[in-house]
C-alpha cells in the first residue's frame, strides 16, 4: 500500500542549513533515508499525517508540563553524541514491546549507523536515575532548528512520562542555544499513542500546498500515549 504522496531521497551528509529547509517543507529522515508524505500505513490502511512544528519563542509549558518537571527532579541529565551500543539498543527492545504499529525493528532504523554525525548531527539526551540509564531521547541538529527523533525509557519507569520530560529538556536545551523551531515528529490525525505531541503550547501544522499555520495544542484522552 503506497501512500498518495510520497517522495524520498538518500544522502549520507545534509548542511544545516539546508536541513532547516527540508523540515520546513515538510521532509523527514531515517537514518539516511529521506521522506515526504501525507499519510501512513496505520491498523491496516492509510491514515492521515500531521507535521508539526514549535516556535521556541511562544512556548511556555502547561501545568501538567510542569508537574512532570517536578516529578523528575531527581534525575540527571547528560547530553553527548548519539551513539547506539549494546545498552541502548537493549534499552529500545524493552520499551518496544509496549507497542504493536509503527516501531522500527532496531533503534539504528531511526538514527543510521552513525548517528553523531551522519546525515546531521545528533545528540543524545540520556537521563539517568543513579547512574542507571532510564530514558534517553534522540535530537537532530540543523542551523536554527532541530528535530526530536525518537524516545526510548525502561517500561517501569512510565509513570514519570519520561518521553515528555526529553521533550522539554530538549526545547529548554534548543532555545538555550538560540533555535527558532523544535520539531517533534508526525501525530496522526486520528487519536493514537502520538497525541503526546499536541499538547505543547507554540504549534504549527503543516499544511501541503498551504505552508505553517498555527495549531491549538490538544489535550489526549485516556489510554496509552508514548510519552508516557
Amino acid at each position: 500500500m503506497r501512500p498518495p504522496l510520497e517522495d524520498t531521497f538518500i544522502s549520507w551528509s545534509v548542511p544545516p542549513v539546508q536541513m532547516d529547509e527540508l523540515w520546513s517543507a515538510g521532509w523527514w529522515y531515517l537514518g539516511p533515508v529521506f521522506f515526504r508524505r501525507a499519510s501512513i500505513e496505520w491498523g491496516g490502511r492509510l491514515a492521515p499525517l500531521q507535521h508539526l512544528r514549535l516556535e521556541l519563542a511562544r512556548f511556555r509549558p502547561s501545568t501538567s508540563q510542569r508537574r512532570v518537571l517536578r516529578r523528575n527532579r531527581d534525575l540527571d541529565l547528560r547530553i553527548r553524541p548519539a551513539e547506539v551500543d549494546l545498552e541502548r539498543s537493549a534499552l529500545f527492545d524493552r520499551h518496544k514491546v509496549r507497542f504493536n504499529e509503527g516501531v522500527p525493528h532496531a533503534l539504528t532504523d531511526f538514527l543510521g549507523p552513525n548517528p553523531a554525525t551522519h546525515p546531521v548531527p545528533v545528540l543524545e539526551f540520556g537521563i539517568y536515575r543513579r547512574d542507571r540509564l532510564v530514558a534517553a531521547s534522540y535530537l537532530a541538529r540543523g542551523h536554527r532548528s532541530v528535530a526530536s527523533l525518537y524516545c526510548v525509557f525502561e517500561p517501569d519507569e512510565a509513570p514519570r512520562s519520561l518521553g515528555i520530560y526529553t521533550m522539554l529538556r530538549e526545547i529548554q536545551w534548543a532555545t538555550e542555544q538560540g533555535c527558532r523551531l523544535y520539531y517533534p515528529g508526525y501525530a496522526l490525525l486520528e487519536p493514537s499513542p502520538m497525541d503526546y505531541k499536541k499538547t505543547f503550547h507554540g504549534l504549527q501544522l503543516y499544511e501541503w500546498g498551504g505552508g505553517w499555520r498555527p495549531f491549538s495544542r490538544q489535550v489526549p484522552g485516556d489510554g496509552p500515549v508514548w510519552g508516557d
